[in-house]
């Protein structure tokens, strides 16, 4: 009996994140800055609760050292309530950063909050505020 109520919360917990908020796929041609800025990390997308793919990138200025970009590439997530991307010390989201709401999929640039740390937040999440669900997640190295 109280394996089933672990999985039947398991299964509600999955699947409360439902499809309500329309993600735009989006392929924006990268600024100067990035293109000729500095490669300092890189991840690949991996599955958490629901299905994430793509690739994301720390790219820095090219003309501002201090400035930093999260560089998403073929990035691919399902559609959620209430999703956000992170910057977090690891996959629960501990001492995140609010980087954007989520309104897109595809290729496209967002710039990396200034109260970031990169040194420790190194992982990129796709999180659903609403129900506290980690959708997916990018280590960077």
């Amino acid at each position: 009996m109280k394996q089933l109520l672990i999985i039947l919360s398991s299964i509600a917990l999955l699947s409360s994140c439902v499809k309500n908020i329309e993600l735009i796929p989006v392929n924006n041609v990268q600024p100067p800055e990035i293109k000729e800025g500095k490669e300092l990390a890189t991840g690949m997308f991996s599955n958490g609760a629901h299905a994430v793919s793509g690739t994301v990138k720390i790219i820095s200025d090219s003309n501002n050292a201090d400035k930093k970009y999260l560089s998403f590439e073929n990035f691919k997530t399902e559609q959620g309530p209430d999703l956000y991307i992170y910057l977090a010390e690891d996959t629960r989201s501990t001492n995140f950063v609010t980087v954007v709401k989520l309104d897109k999929t595809g290729t496209f640039v967002l710039d990396v909050p200034q109260e970031a740390k990169l040194d420790k937040q190194k992982y990129v999440l796709v999180w659903c505020r609403q129900f506290s669900v980690l959708f997916g997640s990018a280590k960077l190295l």
